[in-house]
């Protein structure tokens, strides 16, 4: 058989399989939910020694423990990052691997809302292959097996927008529900990350659609109505605005009717901290970005271009798809200390754009010249996501070839010598700590850098905690608390050097070992 007749055949495959209706198309959705469910599990035993899991996790760990968020557990993350992946971390045996299930569970999420999202606004092939080009984008799928809230976010963030699609392709009683849903599923995201407010940009467009076709001639141009349509068409999208904000502000106020005592401490550490934290970094803007990080920023940062190229054209889905994809790029430009993570927002528009460009631009094809300009695009396109996705399987498969270092099998093993098995300990690398089974005080689960230079945490803090929580061990394994300033004035007068263990840690001279010198000594 030749290879052009395999080529037929697997297109009449396809074809068949996506105009058998909704069930061909259903199973195709399925086959792709099974590989993005299998991509998003298998790195979920690897230890990566990531200082934000390690946060998390400690975050978590004091949660079993009776503690609250806010109160006694720092968090500069909204509540419902933590209280989302909660349950499964109990469910599921309460460690790192537990957690990583959540985020598996909701990066699924994530690739459905995408199939049904791309579905209705341009079939089930668009839909295919939107979803699959999430499930593969490297940001997106890091985000599905490490602990950050910026996986869940994007993922209900896509939810919300699929829901605002559905509401303007409903009437009556399903058109208010699925709008007020909508903006529910909105005050989740938000309450997971609040960089999800990019969201709003396709949302907004979706439920002002009746006013912008006022705008439109039958043929699909352009034409300047008169204020009886305009009137008329603000008229059409008030019921869906206001569902829509009827379903945001009251799950927001649902939401957060747990913490009505501990709100100036959740705002405290959710917004006023990252204030400071941006004003206090703004020369540390650019040096986080990887070359991944900047080729994908660079793509996003085309958006504004490409948007105004599909309003010329009159291409009104890609409009749609590049108006969030630009939002979401400005967002994330914004956000200062950048890293790299934060490109997952950029990622579902992308992917929606990818998807949807092929479409919609084929005409042009048609067109003197255009042919080799249309398919010069279309290859530089998949070159670039096939080369990110390679990168960061080549990435994966090495971490999970390579297993815990030696480095950091000696840092756990002096750990284990010099502690008492479950012992509430202070160390800056949480997430050895947890995985040698220990906790650390809740107000010091994050020991960052960043909370350090924003002056959310101190020496003086440090040092209290350590005195009223009679903590006997103080590991410095990083440079975090080492360069506090007056931790490290403070901390030989009490606490004895035992031992050291591994390499890098403070001054390249690893794991640092304190013991204290007597339980009675004063702060």
């Amino acid at each position: 058989m030749s290879t052009t007749t395999s080529g037929r055949g697997a297109r009449a495959l396809l074809d068949g399989l996506i105009q058998g209706g909704e069930a061909g198309a259903g199973r195709l959705a399925a086959l792709v939910a099974l590989v993005a469910a299998a991509l998003f599990l298998a790195p979920i035993y690897q230890y990566s020694g990531n200082y934000d899991e390690g946060v998390y996790w400690q975050s978590l760990r004091a949660m079993a423990a009776g503690h609250t968020l806010f109160n006694s557990i720092f968090s500069s993350q909204p509540p419902y990052f933590l209280l989302s992946i909660y349950p499964f971390y109990r469910l599921f045996g309460q460690d790192i691997t537990a957690a990583r299930v959540g985020l598996a569970v909701f990066g699924l999420i994530g690739v459905i809302s995408m199939y049904w999202l791309a579905s209705q606004l341009s079939g089930h092939r668009v839909g295919l292959a939107a979803a699959a080009l999430l499930a593969v984008q490297p940001y997106y799928l890091q985000q599905t097996h490490t602990l950050e809230s910026d996986g869940p976010a994007v993922a209900i963030s896509v939810l919300a927008v699929a829901l605002t699609v559905a509401a303007t392709r409903s009437a009556g009683v399903s058109r208010r529900w699925l709008a007020g849903l909508s903006g529910g599923a909105l005050a989740w995201a938000l309450l997971i990350k609040l960089f999800a407010v990019a969201a709003l940009a396709p949302i907004v467009l979706l439920l002002l659609a009746p006013l912008f076709h006022m705008f439109q001639t039958g043929e699909g141009g352009v034409k300047r109505p008169d204020s009886a349509r305009l009137r008329a068409g603000a008229r059409a999208t008030l019921p869906d605005l206001t569902w829509f904000a009827v379903g945001l502000l009251g799950a927001a106020l649902v939401l957060l009717a747990p913490f009505t005592g501990s709100l100036g401490d959740l705002w405290a550490q959710v917004v006023t901290f990252h204030l400071s934290t941006g004003k206090g970094l703004a020369s540390g803007l650019t040096n986080s970005f990887s070359p991944n990080d900047i080729a994908l920023l660079v793509t996003a940062a085309l958006a504004p271009i490409a948007l105004l190229l599909a309003l010329w054209r009159r291409a009104w889905l890609l409009t749609l798809a590049l108006a969030w994809l630009a939002a979401s790029a400005i967002t994330v430009l914004r956000l200062n200390p950048f890293f790299g993570h934060y490109a997952a927002l950029i990622t579902p528009p992308l992917a929606l754009t990818a998807a949807l460009a092929p479409g919609l631009l084929a005409p042009l094809r048609q067109r003197p010249g255009m042919r080799w300009s249309f398919a010069a695009a279309v290859v530089a396109l998949l070159a670039l996501l096939v080369g990110l996705t390679a990168a960061d399987v080549s990435s994966t498969s090495a971490t999970l070839s390579r297993g815990i270092s030696s480095n950091a099998q000696s840092q756990l093993a002096a750990l284990n010598a010099f502690t008492t098995p479950g012992e509430v300990i202070v160390s800056d690398d949480q997430y050895a700590a947890a995985e040698a089974g220990h906790s650390v005080p809740p107000e010091l689960v994050d020991t960052s850098y960043v909370r350090v230079s924003a002056g959310y945490l101190t020496a003086e803090q440090i040092e209290r905690i350590i005195e009223q929580d009679h903590i006997r061990v103080v590991v410095l394994a990083t440079n975090r608390l080492a360069t506090t300033p007056g931790f490290m004035q403070w901390l030989p007068g009490r606490f004895a050097l035992a031992a050291r263990a591994g390499q890098g840690g403070v001054n390249g001279d690893g794991y640092q070992i304190y013991i204290r010198i007597s339980s009675g000594a004063a702060a």
